[in-house]
Protein backbone atom coordinates (compact mmCIF):
# COMPACT_ATOMS: atom_id res chain seq x y z
CA UNK A 1 0.00 0.00 0.00
CA UNK A 2 1.05 3.56 -0.58
CA UNK A 3 -0.41 6.97 0.35
CA UNK A 4 -0.05 9.79 -2.19
CA UNK A 5 -1.53 12.70 -0.29
CA UNK A 6 0.34 15.50 -2.08
CA UNK A 7 -0.91 14.42 -5.52
CA UNK A 8 -3.23 16.63 -7.56
CA UNK A 9 -5.69 13.79 -6.88
CA UNK A 10 -4.85 12.40 -3.41
CA UNK A 11 -4.99 8.62 -3.51
CA UNK A 12 -4.02 5.42 -1.73
CA UNK A 13 -3.60 1.84 -2.92
CA UNK A 14 -4.80 -1.28 -1.07
CA UNK A 15 -7.53 0.88 0.44
CA UNK A 16 -9.66 -2.09 1.52
CA UNK A 17 -7.02 -3.79 3.61
CA UNK A 18 -4.76 -1.08 5.06
CA UNK A 19 -4.38 -1.55 8.81
CA UNK A 20 -1.21 0.46 9.44
CA UNK A 21 -0.05 4.08 9.16
CA UNK A 22 -3.47 5.14 10.41
CA UNK A 23 -4.32 7.85 12.94
CA UNK A 24 -5.95 7.05 16.29
CA UNK A 25 -9.31 8.84 16.23
CA UNK A 26 -10.23 7.78 19.75
CA UNK A 27 -13.29 6.23 21.34
CA UNK A 28 -16.59 6.45 19.49
CA UNK A 29 -18.82 8.92 21.37
CA UNK A 30 -22.38 8.29 22.62
CA UNK A 31 -21.68 4.66 23.50
CA UNK A 32 -24.64 2.41 24.31
CA UNK A 33 -22.69 -0.80 24.84
CA UNK A 34 -18.98 -1.59 24.73
CA UNK A 35 -16.12 0.73 23.77
CA UNK A 36 -15.65 1.15 20.02
CA UNK A 37 -12.34 2.66 18.98
CA UNK A 38 -11.73 4.35 15.63
CA UNK A 39 -8.68 4.81 13.44
CA UNK A 40 -8.38 6.29 9.99
CA UNK A 41 -6.59 8.51 7.52
CA UNK A 42 -7.89 11.51 5.60
CA UNK A 43 -7.20 11.92 1.90
CA UNK A 44 -8.93 15.28 1.74
CA UNK A 45 -10.90 17.71 3.88
CA UNK A 46 -12.37 20.79 2.22
CA UNK A 47 -13.49 24.17 3.60
CA UNK A 48 -16.00 23.72 6.39
CA UNK A 49 -14.94 20.05 6.48
CA UNK A 50 -16.85 19.35 3.24
CA UNK A 51 -16.13 17.21 1.43
CA UNK A 52 -14.23 14.83 3.67
CA UNK A 53 -12.72 11.70 2.12
CA UNK A 54 -10.79 8.94 3.82
CA UNK A 55 -10.38 5.52 5.40
CA UNK A 56 -12.14 4.53 8.63
CA UNK A 57 -11.73 1.49 10.90
CA UNK A 58 -13.91 0.83 13.96
CA UNK A 59 -13.81 -1.94 16.57
CA UNK A 60 -16.91 -3.69 18.01
CA UNK A 61 -19.43 -1.83 20.14
CA UNK A 62 -22.78 -0.06 19.90
CA UNK A 63 -23.34 3.68 19.85
CA UNK A 64 -25.76 6.44 18.84
CA UNK A 65 -25.08 8.43 15.67
CA UNK A 66 -26.60 11.03 13.37
CA UNK A 67 -25.22 11.99 9.95
CA UNK A 68 -24.65 15.77 9.62
CA UNK A 69 -24.49 15.48 5.81
CA UNK A 70 -24.78 12.83 3.10
CA UNK A 71 -22.15 10.10 3.34
CA UNK A 72 -21.26 7.23 1.06
CA UNK A 73 -19.70 4.37 3.01
CA UNK A 74 -18.10 1.42 1.24
CA UNK A 75 -17.71 -1.42 3.74
CA UNK A 76 -14.82 -3.70 2.79
CA UNK A 77 -14.32 -5.82 5.91
CA UNK A 78 -16.17 -6.73 9.11
CA UNK A 79 -19.86 -6.59 9.97
CA UNK A 80 -22.33 -4.23 11.59
CA UNK A 81 -26.03 -3.42 11.83
CA UNK A 82 -27.39 0.12 11.58
CA UNK A 83 -30.81 0.59 13.20
CA UNK A 84 -32.57 3.83 12.35
CA UNK A 85 -34.92 5.67 14.66
CA UNK A 86 -37.47 5.25 11.85
CA UNK A 87 -37.32 1.46 12.21
CA UNK A 88 -34.95 0.90 9.28
CA UNK A 89 -32.43 -1.93 9.70
CA UNK A 90 -29.33 -2.01 7.46
CA UNK A 91 -27.02 -5.01 7.76
CA UNK A 92 -23.56 -4.41 6.32
CA UNK A 93 -20.57 -6.60 5.55
CA UNK A 94 -17.75 -6.80 2.98
CA UNK A 95 -18.98 -5.51 -0.36
CA UNK A 96 -21.76 -3.27 0.94
CA UNK A 97 -22.17 0.33 -0.24
CA UNK A 98 -24.56 2.56 1.71
CA UNK A 99 -25.54 6.16 0.93
CA UNK A 100 -26.63 7.55 4.30
CA UNK A 101 -28.74 10.67 3.90
CA UNK A 102 -28.32 13.88 5.86
CA UNK A 103 -30.07 13.60 9.22
CA UNK A 104 -30.17 9.79 9.34
CA UNK A 105 -30.15 8.95 13.05
CA UNK A 106 -30.09 5.75 15.05
CA UNK A 107 -27.61 3.22 16.40
CA UNK A 108 -24.61 1.43 14.92
CA UNK A 109 -23.84 -2.02 16.30
CA UNK A 110 -20.42 -3.24 15.13
CA UNK A 111 -20.01 -6.97 15.71
CA UNK A 112 -16.70 -7.42 13.84
CA UNK A 113 -14.19 -4.61 13.23
CA UNK A 114 -15.28 -2.73 10.12
CA UNK A 115 -13.03 -1.31 7.41
CA UNK A 116 -14.51 1.38 5.18
CA UNK A 117 -13.73 4.09 2.67
CA UNK A 118 -16.03 7.09 2.66
CA UNK A 119 -16.93 10.59 1.50
CA UNK A 120 -19.00 13.04 3.54
CA UNK A 121 -20.61 15.79 1.49
CA UNK A 122 -23.53 18.15 1.09
CA UNK A 123 -26.70 16.36 0.08
CA UNK A 124 -30.26 16.34 1.23
CA UNK A 125 -32.64 14.80 3.77
CA UNK A 126 -33.98 11.28 3.34
CA UNK A 127 -37.17 10.93 1.32
CA UNK A 128 -37.35 7.13 1.34
CA UNK A 129 -35.36 4.01 2.23
CA UNK A 130 -31.60 4.41 2.56
CA UNK A 131 -29.92 3.47 -0.76
CA UNK A 132 -27.91 0.23 -0.37
CA UNK A 133 -25.91 -1.66 -3.00
CA UNK A 134 -24.50 -5.18 -2.53
CA UNK A 135 -21.56 -6.78 -4.36
CA UNK A 136 -20.36 -3.62 -6.17
CA UNK A 137 -17.45 -5.51 -7.76
CA UNK A 138 -19.71 -7.89 -9.67
CA UNK A 139 -23.24 -6.46 -9.89
CA UNK A 140 -24.16 -5.97 -13.59
CA UNK A 141 -24.46 -2.48 -15.01
CA UNK A 142 -28.03 -1.23 -15.13
CA UNK A 143 -27.60 1.28 -17.95
CA UNK A 144 -25.37 2.04 -20.92
CA UNK A 145 -24.15 5.63 -20.56
CA UNK A 146 -22.52 5.82 -23.98
CA UNK A 147 -19.07 6.70 -25.32
CA UNK A 148 -16.88 9.27 -23.56
CA UNK A 149 -17.46 12.49 -25.56
CA UNK A 150 -13.85 13.72 -25.34
CA UNK A 151 -12.07 10.71 -26.89
CA UNK A 152 -8.48 11.16 -28.07
CA UNK A 153 -7.86 7.53 -29.02
CA UNK A 154 -10.11 4.49 -29.15
CA UNK A 155 -13.74 4.40 -27.97
CA UNK A 156 -14.22 4.17 -24.21
CA UNK A 157 -17.81 3.18 -23.46
CA UNK A 158 -19.30 3.82 -20.03
CA UNK A 159 -22.09 2.09 -18.13
CA UNK A 160 -23.11 1.70 -14.54
CA UNK A 161 -25.65 1.99 -11.77
CA UNK A 162 -27.10 5.17 -10.32
CA UNK A 163 -27.57 4.50 -6.62
CA UNK A 164 -28.79 7.95 -5.57
CA UNK A 165 -28.90 11.53 -6.83
CA UNK A 166 -30.22 14.67 -5.19
CA UNK A 167 -32.55 16.84 -7.33
CA UNK A 168 -29.93 19.62 -7.41
CA UNK A 169 -27.20 17.19 -8.52
CA UNK A 170 -25.39 17.11 -5.18
CA UNK A 171 -24.37 13.79 -3.63
CA UNK A 172 -24.73 11.53 -6.66
CA UNK A 173 -23.53 7.99 -5.98
CA UNK A 174 -23.25 4.76 -7.94
CA UNK A 175 -21.08 2.37 -9.93
CA UNK A 176 -19.17 3.52 -13.03
CA UNK A 177 -17.59 1.20 -15.61
CA UNK A 178 -15.36 2.33 -18.48
CA UNK A 179 -13.75 0.30 -21.28
CA UNK A 180 -10.22 0.95 -22.69
CA UNK A 181 -9.34 4.14 -24.55
CA UNK A 182 -7.68 7.53 -24.08
CA UNK A 183 -9.66 10.71 -23.43
CA UNK A 184 -9.47 14.26 -22.15
CA UNK A 185 -10.70 14.51 -18.58
CA UNK A 186 -12.15 17.60 -16.88
CA UNK A 187 -13.62 17.04 -13.42
CA UNK A 188 -16.58 19.37 -13.00
CA UNK A 189 -17.46 18.31 -9.42
CA UNK A 190 -15.48 16.94 -6.48
CA UNK A 191 -15.40 13.15 -6.80
CA UNK A 192 -14.69 10.19 -4.52
CA UNK A 193 -13.59 7.11 -6.47
CA UNK A 194 -12.93 3.66 -5.04
CA UNK A 195 -11.64 1.66 -8.01
CA UNK A 196 -12.52 -2.02 -7.68
CA UNK A 197 -10.98 -3.49 -10.82
CA UNK A 198 -9.08 -2.59 -13.98
CA UNK A 199 -6.13 -0.29 -14.61
CA UNK A 200 -5.82 3.25 -15.89
CA UNK A 201 -3.48 6.24 -15.81
CA UNK A 202 -4.50 9.83 -15.17
CA UNK A 203 -2.02 12.54 -16.17
CA UNK A 204 -2.75 16.01 -14.83
CA UNK A 205 -2.07 19.03 -17.03
CA UNK A 206 0.85 19.79 -14.67
CA UNK A 207 2.43 16.42 -15.51
CA UNK A 208 1.43 14.73 -12.24
CA UNK A 209 0.80 11.02 -12.92
CA UNK A 210 -1.81 9.01 -11.00
CA UNK A 211 -1.60 5.26 -11.57
CA UNK A 212 -4.84 3.44 -10.77
CA UNK A 213 -4.89 -0.26 -9.92
CA UNK A 214 -7.56 -2.41 -8.25
CA UNK A 215 -8.46 -1.20 -4.73
CA UNK A 216 -7.24 2.37 -5.23
CA UNK A 217 -9.14 5.11 -3.39
CA UNK A 218 -8.79 8.54 -5.02
CA UNK A 219 -10.22 12.01 -4.62
CA UNK A 220 -10.42 14.18 -7.74
CA UNK A 221 -11.10 17.84 -6.89
CA UNK A 222 -13.39 20.05 -8.93
CA UNK A 223 -11.43 21.58 -11.81
CA UNK A 224 -8.91 18.72 -12.17
CA UNK A 225 -7.89 18.64 -15.84
CA UNK A 226 -5.78 16.16 -17.75
CA UNK A 227 -5.89 12.94 -19.76
CA UNK A 228 -7.08 9.48 -18.75
CA UNK A 229 -5.86 6.30 -20.43
CA UNK A 230 -7.85 3.20 -19.54
CA UNK A 231 -5.64 0.13 -20.08
CA UNK A 232 -8.06 -2.48 -18.72
CA UNK A 233 -11.79 -1.90 -18.15
CA UNK A 234 -12.22 -0.09 -14.84
CA UNK A 235 -15.04 -0.28 -12.34
CA UNK A 236 -15.43 2.08 -9.42
CA UNK A 237 -17.78 3.12 -6.64
CA UNK A 238 -18.21 6.88 -6.87
CA UNK A 239 -19.72 9.94 -5.26
CA UNK A 240 -19.78 13.39 -6.86
CA UNK A 241 -21.01 16.60 -5.35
Amino acid sequence: MSFHLSSTAPHVTAASTIDEDLVDWGVQPDAVEGVSKSRGRLLHKGPGNRPEVGLWRCTPGRWRLAFPADEIVHFTKGSAVYRGDNGEVIEVGPGTVVHFKEGWAGEADVTETIFTTYMLSEGGPATGPTPVLRDPATVPAAKDWGVIPTMLEGESRTSGILLSREPNGDAETGIWICTPGRWACHVVKDEYCHFLSGRCTYVHESGDVIEIEPDTLAFFPQGWTGVCTVHETVRKVYMIR
